[in-house]
């Protein structure tokens, strides 16, 4: 009986690995912002159909928090977009096109992401 339940805990701790190994929680919440801001009207918006994408099949292997901390990340970051101005509204233009772009591009692809140097 211990023995099943050891091989059990294995194939599922394996399952659950292998559910996550496309990206991070953590890049698929900064791509769930680089959404936000993709469809932002004060920045300018973009195609989001490949993001979109992007997310709802990596959203599929998330623990519930997490995507719902992605969706309060697409909202704040289309409101903050919605409202920059000047500086502001500078910087979040070269987010997009800088650190989002890894994202947008391999949405685009359905490419994995991998942002560390």
């Amino acid at each position: 009986m211990k023995k099943i339940i050891i091989a059990t805990t294995i194939v599922i701790s394996a399952l659950a690995g292998a559910a996550q190994a496309g990206v991070s929680n953590l890049e698929y919440l900064q791509a769930a912002r680089c959404r936000g801001l993709a469809s932002s009207e004060g920045l300018g918006k973009l195609d989001t159909a490949s993001i979109d994408a992007f997310l709802k099949q990596e959203g599929s292997a998330r623990e519930a928090p997490v995507r719902v901390s992605a969706g309060n990340k697409i909202s704040s970051a289309q409101k903050e977009g919605d409202k920059a101005e000047g500086a502001k509204k500078d910087k979040l233009l070269a987010e997009r096109s800088g650190s989002c772009s890894a994202f947008l591009n391999s949405a685009a692809t359905g490419a994995a992401v991998n942002t560390s140097n």
